[in-house]
């Protein structure tokens, strides 16, 4: 009895660790020597797990020889609590941030391929670059808290984004944006995310709205909620968001405090 039970642990690890990884790459899928390679399992032992997944209908192959997840997990998904623990308590951190500055704050969480924008609060500022709505989803990456969550995923991933992202652009209210230049701003932003633990920029989603980010850090996984301060851009110039980015990590890090 007692290996049995040793190796029961091991085994769910290793189906965690198939999982994660095609959670982390989202719609694009994994090839098997991907998930093998990423998740240091044996090719055999990684087929063997895909197969069984696929059965139960958590796992689905899809053109290319890839994997992903299945619609199964969407079901098992709907029954489980939510990561946020006290969305009062957000909402709360969002305000503050945004009294101190005068400016606009959102905190949005990751959703599948895009995110989802949870809370928005207003500063004092009477002019206010409200650029999504509360409620709505947009894809990773075509806003500042995409791109700042974008930023954990593999350089290939991040380019196959943004190139989907520009003929998304052409359906959504913002601006159709080469898909070259797109992606020269977010390679830098995702630098800036890695470096100084949020990004900056201007018109990159939308002419005369600057907006800065930072990915909120999380205990159980990569980040999937991230901070947005944005204004028109007179009121974030380069030596303010020298003040502002600590005021931005500090609430970032507050509201880790109530996130799994």
């Amino acid at each position: 009895m007692e290996p049995a039970q040793e190796g029961r642990p091991q085994v769910v690890g290793k189906v965690a660790a198939v999982l994660t990884a095609l959670a982390r790459e989202g719609a694009a899928g994994r090839r098997l020597l991907d998930l093998a390679d990423e998740t240091g399992l044996a090719r055999p032992t990684v087929h063997r797990i895909l197969r069984e997944l696929a059965a139960a209908g958590f796992v689905e192959q899809r053109p290319g020889r890839r994997y992903g997840l299945g619609p199964a997990l969407y079901l098992l998904g709907l029954g489980a609590p939510s990561p946020i623990r006290d969305h009062d308590a957000v909402r709360q951190v969002a305000q503050e941030l945004a009294g101190r500055t005068g400016d606009t704050v959102y905190v949005a969480i990751r959703r599948l391929d895009g995110v989802h924008y949870l809370t928005r609060a207003d500063g004092g500022y009477p002019i206010r670059a409200e650029i999504v709505e509360v409620g709505e989803t947009v894809p990773l990456g075509v806003t500042y808290a995409g791109i700042a969550l974008l930023a954990w995923h593999e350089p290939e991933r991040v380019e196959a984004q943004v190139r989907a992202n520009a003929a998304l652009r052409r359906l959504m209210r913002f601006p159709v944006a080469g898909p070259e230049e797109t992606l020269t701003s977010v390679r830098r932003q995702i630098t800036q995310v890695r470096e100084y633990g949020y990004c900056f920029d201007k018109d990159t989603v939308m002419p005369g709205v600057s907006g800065m980010a930072a990915p909120v850090p999380s205990a159980a996984s990569d980040p999937y909620l991230a901070i947005t301060l944005s204004g028109v851009n007179d009121r974030l110039p380069a030596a303010r968001i020298r003040d502002l980015a600590p005021q931005l990590l500090e609430a970032a890090g507050e509201l880790a405090r109530y996130i799994a």
